[in-house]
């Protein structure tokens, strides 16, 4: 996971400049809001490459389908200049097919349904853009698009922030507020929220055999803080997915592995939360990270292991509270882990007895 990570970062690098240098000698075109102007008029009646400079806040849908089109506000804030759905059938901004882009200091707020779709193959870079109050997902990335982003908020939207399905997400400094899940993940998917903040109801989940999901506050070096503080559930990982939380610190929040999912702590140390729960072939892995010096080290609180379920822990690991296995599930601790005072392994065959 970590050389994945590692990789990844190249990757976001390498595409962030190649996106930026993608259109060169575009048209630009001016679309005041304020005044009845319209981006999907632009869209339209111009060639590509083109940059559309947005004023104040156009009600309306737009698409852009296999055309380099660079959006971006006039003001710098994203609060002053945007696109706001009207219709909740159809997204607010649609990105589709051949496309080489950036959207820059934008607001995707206050829509009728979903905010901003990329999918078919796109290739967007998004810095500096909002997306609150929607009905709908605020942004969704799905078939074989690409989205690297940075400094995206998220606030106050009805379910889900993130879908990615089938696609590559890479968010760095972005924050994340809500009720739904900050960032869901499916179809095989590889998603990731570097430096960023997660808070509200809950974190991450990852679902479907070859998807990855993470909270990565190691692989990338901001002045942004990065952690995670939910109420509900912090990691989910089913039907063969992963999800991580590398080097967020002490973390509020619940971990659930079913159906072959894994949920990995690495340098992640869980504070509060409901029991954790995997079940039916599910793992949950705590170890410490050991890429940093000295290494971050983990903790696990109350966890249930069920159905052939796996509960893996190493490194140094603190045990703070019970931990207990039935119908042929198991817990491995190594020698190195530390079991705090008034916790309990039970029903494990593998746990060692008398615990370290």
């Amino acid at each position: 996971m970590r050389i994945v990570n590692l990789f990844f970062c190249l990757l976001l690098s390498l595409t962030i400049t190649f996106g930026a240098a993608a259109i060169p000698n575009q048209n630009v075109v001016r679309v005041d809001c304020n005044a009845g102007g319209k981006v999907q008029a632009a869209v339209d009646a111009n060639s590509a490459p083109l940059d559309i400079v947005i004023s104040g806040i156009c009600a309306e849908n737009v698409l852009i389908r296999d055309k380099d089109v660079n959006l971006r506000g006039s003001s710098g804030d994203p609060t002053l200049d945007g696109i706001r759905g009207r219709l909740s059938t159809a997204p607010a901004l649609t990105v589709r097919g051949s496309v080489i882009a950036t959207i820059r200091s934008l607001s995707f707020s206050n829509s009728a349904g979903q905010a901003v779709s990329i999918l078919s193959g796109a290739n967007e870079t998004l810095t500096s853009c909002r997306f609150e109050n929607n009905a709908g997902i605020p942004l969704q990335v799905t078939s074989d698009a690409l989205v690297t982003a940075d400094s995206l908020t998220f606030n106050a939207n009805t379910g889900r922030s993130i879908a990615v399905s089938g696609a590559q997400f890479f968010c760095t400094a972005c924050d994340v507020s809500g009720n739904g899940f900050a960032l869901v993940a499916t179809r095989g998917a590889i998603a990731s929220l570097l430096d960023t903040v997660v808070t509200g109801g809950r974190g991450i989940l990852a679902t479907d055999g070859g998807t990855s999901a993470d909270i990565d506050c190691a692989s990338v070096s901001t002045s942004h803080p990065c952690m995670i503080n939910v109420s509900g559930v912090a990691a989910q990982a089913a039907n063969g997915a992963r999800a991580t939380l590398l080097d967020v610190g002490d973390f509020t929040g619940q971990l659930l592995a079913e159906d072959g999912g894994t949920v990995s702590l690495i340098g992640a140390r869980q504070t509060s939360g409901a029991t954790n729960d995997a079940d039916f072939f599910g793992r949950i892995v705590a170890e410490a990270n050991v890429d940093v010096n000295p290494p971050t080290q983990s903790s696990l609180r109350d966890t249930n292991a069920a159905h052939f379920a796996r509960v893996l822990v190493t490194d140094g690991t603190v045990i703070q509270g019970a931990i207990q296995c039935t119908t042929a599930a198991d817990a491995v601790l190594d020698g190195t882990v530390i079991v705090a005072q008034g916790a309990t392994i039970t029903g494990c065959a593998h746990a060692p007895t008398p615990l370290p």
